[in-house]
Parts: structure tokens; sequence; C-alpha cells
């Protein structure tokens, strides 16, 4: 199960890093090259996500674990690029760097709090999933990492419907793109809550069904990534029909003063 959705995601993944970085190129912005790289950052997460490019990782390595650490540092610097992007385009220019430097340190904080508490826990006989809640150390590492997804993947919907909201008129494309982002963000949200609360309730002693949560957590995380792939993919089709119908309407006109 993992494979084919983590798989699926990673050629959508190269695609749409391609297609984005090709835009960036042509109209180099903040928030284009941050979309890219976010883009790429995420195709790498989820390709380290499939479990036999995980394995391959660990005998490559010799670090065990090497392909889940891979996967959740991806996925952190993924978040804060795209909370960077949301913020190049929701806020005033006066408060954009401010809200950017807050967003990395944020990130840089979460990252210097997981990655040691990866390393101090890392063993042959551990994984960093909700199969070991019974490990203290993997638990703490596993709700620090969720955490940090739930708050920006919060944040991002209320972005990313904000944007929404405001384009949906103006521009259509855009605006049906970033409802995507923001249902992807809720999708993200779900998948947080879903394997977060499942380490809270076994601490409790009441945990549910193992399978259901192995089974809902990748469906959850492989959709998010896939409505953030078509959501921030639409503004750019948009644009390129728009284009084409400029062309269309360009040359149609010299055919028609002719043909009066």
């Amino acid at each position: 199960m993992d494979g084919i959705i983590f798989g699926s995601c990673t050629v959508a993944g190269v695609i749409v890093t391609v297609l984005c970085a090709r835009r960036a190129m042509r109209r180099p912005r903040v928030f284009t090259w941050l979309i890219a790289v976010a883009f790429g950052v995420c195709t790498l997460g989820v390709f380290f996500a499939v479990p036999a490019v995980a394995r391959a990782a660990e005998d490559v390595t010799g670090l065990d674990n090497a392909g889940k650490l891979v996967a959740h540092v991806c996925a952190i610097l993924w978040c804060a690029a795209l909370q960077i992007t949301m913020v190049d385009l929701a806020y005033r220019p006066e408060y954009l760097r401010t809200a950017m430097y807050q967003r990395i340190f944020a990130a840089a904080v979460e990252l210097a709090v997981m990655v040691p508490l990866f390393l101090a826990t890392n063993d042959q006989d551990v994984e960093f999933t909700t199969a070991y809640a019974d490990h203290p150390s993997v638990a703490a590492y596993l709700l620090v990492y969720l955490s940090y997804v739930l708050v920006t993947c919060g944040e991002l919907a209320f972005m990313c419907g904000r944007t929404a909201l405001r384009c949906r008129t103006v521009r259509p494309w855009t605006g049906a793109g970033f409802t995507l982002c923001a249902v992807a963000a809720v999708l993200g949200v779900g998948y947080t809550m879903c394997k977060g609360a499942y380490i809270v309730f076994y601490a409790l002693d009441r945990p549910w069904s193992l399978d259901v949560e192995e089974a809902l957590s990748p469906a959850l995380s492989g959709l998010a990534v896939l409505f953030l792939f078509v959501g921030l993919t639409m503004p750019m089709l948009g644009g390129l029909l728009q284009r084409l119908r400029g062309r269309e309407q360009t040359e149609r006109g010299p055919r028609s003063v002719v043909d009066l």
C-alpha cells in the first residue's frame, strides 16, 4: 500500500517539479522559486518513504531508518517552504521579511530537536512508526514531528483558503488551485491527528486498531500530496490557457479583416 501511494506521488512530483522550475526561471520571484523547491523537497521525501527505497538507503548508508529520517526532514522543509510561499502571497510587503524569519526559525528549532532525538533513539530493532508506540523515545520523536506538521498544515489551510476566496472571481483557476491546496492542508491535519491520536491513546492504554491507522495514515498523506500538486499547478495551467486564447484572438483578428 505504502509503495503504491508514495511511488505514484514520486512520479507526479518529478513532473510537477520540472514544470515549476521552468516557470520559476521564466518568472523569477520568491514564491515561484519556493514552490519549485517545495515540490522538489516533497518529491525527495515521498521517494524515500517508498519501503524499497528506504531499505536501499539503509543498506547504502549503514544507518538504520535512514529513509524515515530523510522523509521526515523533507516533510519539515517542505512545510516551511510552503509557509513562506503563502506568506509571500498573502501578507503585506512590510511584514514579509519578519514572517519569513519566523517560519525559518520555527523549522530550524524543530530540526534541532527532532534530529538529535532520532539519532539518540535509532537502533536496528526500532522503527519510527506507530507500530513502536510502546517505545517512549519513538513516541516522543513522532509527536514532536507530528506537532510541527499539524501546526503548519493548520496555518496553510487558513492562508490557502483566504487566498482562494480572494482570487475566485478575478482569477478562477488560481482560486480553484488554492482551494485544492486548502483541502490538501486539511488532509495533512487529518494525517497528523490520526497518527498522533493513536500514540496518545496508546499511552492511555486505549488504542484502536493498528491496521486501521496504518491503512488510513498513508492514504491521507498521499492524497494531501496529490491535492497539493494539482492545486499549485492549476494557476500555471490557467495562465497557459489564457496565453493560448490570446494567441488565437491575435491570429483571428487579421483574418477577419481580410475576409471583410
